[in-house]
């Protein structure tokens, strides 16, 4: 439940909504963000019912090595983010003054 209410994932959130907003888009095209995010939030419960006690012995592992590249993790969302406003502005889908 603590995952849900992730303030900084409410953030993210609302901004990709108003960016969606903003470009006049309805509101069903949010559905795959939302599906993509439900499924990344899902994953380590998807491990443990897929695998096990496999699962019980590498989710630890994979977070001790987020943990010690979280930098690697965080500029990989940068990046993503990063491309997205350079299509956003090779389409020319921003309002110009």
């Amino acid at each position: 439940m603590l995952a849900v209410a992730v303030p900084s994932d409410e953030l993210v959130m609302a901004s990709v909504a108003g960016s969606m907003a903003g470009h006049g888009r309805p509101w069903w095209h949010l559905l795959p963000f939302t599906a993509l995010t439900v499924l990344l939030l899902a994953l380590p419960l998807l491990a443990l019912l897929l695998f096990g006690e496999r699962a019980d012995r590498l989710l630890p592992v994979f977070r001790s090595w987020t943990d010690r590249h979280s930098w690697l993790v965080s500029e990989a969302v940068i990046l993503i983010f990063a491309a997205f406003v350079v299509a956003d502005l090779a389409s020319g889908s921003f309002s110009r003054p």
